[in-house]
């Protein structure tokens, strides 16, 4: 997952989240206006979610090929003593 895919899904999720909330809001009795400012908090909220969500596992995947670099250079060590 790269930092572009990422940040894509947080934008297909902030649009998602601003499409129910705003839609939603309106069919529920809310004004047009309160509707679309529920909407842009949503987009917000679950933009910035899914962005930090997505940004965590990006660190995590990262961390795990450190250690599999880090195994294959005590290899080569031990073979240059010996």
């Amino acid at each position: 997952m790269t930092p572009v895919n990422i940040q894509k899904m947080a934008a297909s999720f902030g649009l998602l989240s601003f499409g129910i909330l705003s839609i939603g809001s309106v069919l529920m009795g809310a004004t047009i206006f309160t509707g679309i400012f529920r909407g842009i908090g949503g987009a917000i909220l679950f933009g910035l979610l899914a962005w930090g969500v997505g940004s965590m596992l990006m660190q995590e995947e990262d961390d795990s090929v450190d250690d599999e670099e880090q195994e294959e250079d005590k290899g080569t060590q031990f073979d240059q003593t010996a």
